[in-house]
């Protein structure tokens, strides 16, 4: 359930930024899905079997659908897949035995975050982060609300990402009724969409 109210809102979010940018509710109605998508992650690294395969599965989506990904929304960031893929790899680097080492990784991962221009940059990654170490915690949105505000001030995103808290005080309810979607579908879901808008937008 997470996942796919993840994407209907992220495709909602998209349509929106691509053929109506005055109609700013479908921006906030998009604000949610990052966030559902960093919880994912979350979740997903204590889940995996695996998480270099699930590296690679980020990856991949993530090189598949950068080219379509400039040509859409025509910025130099790189994809979404991408920060997913940092908060992975920040959440593996924060299982490091040595403290010299998770601190010498986390503090690697975020300068290459911030010079490739990861979409979300840091803020971005660091909500994988918060989603993952307080996910019991009942404040949980108002550290999300304060990370955001840091996010707004540093990154100069619009006021409106404050309504991306809405996802935290949702998990709750939503963990309910959560199940496991086809791979094919999770994984291909991103490019797919952003090739077909693309497609749509040029015709």
């Amino acid at each position: 359930m997470i996942k796919l109210i993840a994407m209907a809102t992220m495709l909602i979010d998209h349509i929106g930024a691509v053929f109506f940018p005055n109609a700013l509710w479908l921006r906030i109605i998009g604000r949610i899905a990052f966030p559902l998508f960093a919880w994912g992650v979350a979740i997903g690294y204590i889940r995996t079997r695996n998480w270099k395969v699930y590296a690679i599965r980020l990856l991949v989506a993530g090189l598949v659908s950068q080219l379509p990904y400039s040509l859409l929304f025509k910025n130099n960031h790189l994809n979404i897949c991408f920060t997913l893929l940092a908060g992975l790899l920040a959440l593996r680097v924060l299982d490091l035995k040595k403290q010299w080492a998770r601190v010498f990784g986390l503090i690697s991962i975020m300068v290459l975050v911030h010079i490739l221009d990861f979409e979300y940059g840091n803020y971005g990654m660091l909500t994988i982060l918060i989603f993952h170490y307080y996910r019991d915690d009942r404040r949980l949105p108002l550290y999300q609300g304060i990370l955001t505000l840091g996010g707004i001030l540093v990154y100069r995103l619009h006021a409106i990402q404050l309504f991306s808290v809405i996802s935290s005080l949702l998990l709750p309810r939503l963990q309910r009724y959560d199940f496991r979607l086809n791979r094919a579908l999770q994984y291909g879901f991103y490019p797919v969409h952003i090739v077909l808008l693309l497609i749509i937008k040029i015709a």
